[in-house]
């Protein structure tokens, strides 16, 4: 890959951005982070770059190019700068499977995840709480079902699928509390997948840095 220029991701504490910094890590892309508060997500500095008021949100030199959503940015990153192919696919049907992974993640792990943290701490209902907290169980028996037979979701290595999960999952004791599951013994296929993940320096570097930044702001919920 020739020289790049270094990518801006402008993020925050939560996990949607940090799924964007493992990629990048993943594909040895330079980039640097900026990181906000929530209340400076909704101020006219932050609104310039994406209307929505959300993080995380990329500005790529390289391609001149600002683009937010999550989804829509993995998406980008794997097609523009995966070009070993080494966390995406090309052959079918590994291709469209690891959409179909990244896609649960999007729509069914996190927004379960932070709709329990929602419910626990920004507008504390437990009826609503417990309710999430049930989805939440099906969300990982169904990945757990999934593992059975397997190490990796897709194709047989380790790939954006498996770890688009990893800053969600790194966070579920802290967001479920008193609710949160034992893993290891109700979905030991996640337990020992997100184990393996792990063992990778990429996710060990990316959660010890999201720790980082969630010590220099004030973040709801944390003690």
């Amino acid at each position: 890959m020739p020289s790049l220029q270094t990518i801006t991701l402008h993020g925050h504490p939560g996990p949607n951005p940090w799924k964007i910094a493992l990629l990048f890590e993943e594909l040895n892309v330079p980039y640097t982070t900026k990181i906000y508060t929530t209340p400076e997500l909704k101020q006219p500095a932050f609104l310039a770059l994406n209307r929505n008021g959300m993080a995380p949100v990329i500005e790529d030199p390289n391609k001149g190019l600002l683009l937010a959503e999550s989804g829509a940015i993995m998406d980008y990153i794997l097609d523009q700068y995966d070009t070993e192919k080494r966390i995406t696919f090309t052959t079918l049907p590994e291709q469209y499977h690891m959409k179909q992974w990244l896609q649960f993640q999007n729509t069914a792990q996190g927004p379960m995840l932070q709709a329990v943290f929602h419910w626990a701490f920004v507008e504390p209902n437990p009826e609503a709480h417990a309710s999430y907290v049930k989805k939440l169980r099906r969300v990982l028996q169904v990945l757990n079902d999934e593992l059975a037979d397997k190490e990796w979701l897709v194709g047989g290595k380790c790939s954006a699928a498996d770890l688009s999960y990893v800053p969600f999952h790194s966070k579920l004791d802290f967001i479920m509390r008193e609710a949160a599951p034992d893993v290891e013994k109700d979905f030991p296929n996640v337990d020992a997948w997100y184990k393996r993940m792990l063992e990778r320096d990429t996710v060990q570097k990316i959660l010890k840095a999201r720790e980082e930044a969630t010590k220099k702001l004030s973040f709801p919920g944390k003690k």
